[in-house]
């Protein structure tokens, strides 16, 4: 089984790179973001501890997370998204181990990959034999998240500002995937480093 751990910044394009390798080379995909919101949904653990901390306010009228609303808290203050995601991300982490047990009883072979933002900083790429860290010109992700989040400038300046820099990510990374063109030429570095 290889383990292949996928980071990188806001908008460079992780989840283009996750979605390719689950359709092109047969990758079973874990992807962070989607199990946390399956933690952060009513009722179930992370969401306890959520409200607990930070207040019915951050309820919708259908009394779900608001997601922009804890975003738009999180992201301005780093000591408020530190104790968010440790309300996440221990479950995250314990759910992702456990899928990984589970797929090296039923296809040692496999190749799976741990795709989240926030690797390093929650300790993902100790289980990863490989990190990659996807990244792209500034510019073109400012572009992307314009163009498919609606994100303004705000926003976006707010987000970057709680990520690693590239020079962290690409450090501490195995590999750096450039993603600044067409997804073709993405698909032939995907398809070099598997081989590799």
């Amino acid at each position: 089984m290889k383990i292949i751990g996928l980071t990188g910044g806001v908008g460079s394009g992780k989840s283009t790179v996750a979605k390719l390798m689950g359709e092109h080379y047969r990758a079973h995909l874990l992807i962070a973001d989607d199990i946390a919101r399956d933690f952060m949904k009513k009722g179930n653990v992370s969401f306890h501890h959520i409200v607990d901390y930070f207040g019915v306010n951050i309820l919708d009228e259908d009394g779900e997370l608001d997601r922009k609303k804890l975003a738009s808290i999180v992201f301005e203050d780093e000591s408020k998204l530190k104790i968010l995601n440790s309300f996440i991300h221990p479950y995250v982490k314990e759910y992702i181990l456990n899928e990984i047990e589970r797929l090296k009883k039923v296809e040692p072979n496999a190749v799976v990959l741990v795709e989240s933002a926030i690797l390093f900083e929650v300790s993902y790429q100790e289980f990863c034999d490989e990190v990659w860290y996807v990244n792209a010109e500034d510019h073109i992700r400012r572009i992307r998240l314009k163009k498919n989040r609606n994100y303004t400038d705000e926003k976006i300046d707010s987000i970057l500002a709680n990520q690693m820099t590239e020079e962290e990510y690409k450090k501490r990374s195995t590999h750096v995937i450039s993603n600044n063109d067409k997804e073709e030429n993405l698909i032939k570095e995907l398809q070099f480093l598997l081989v590799k």
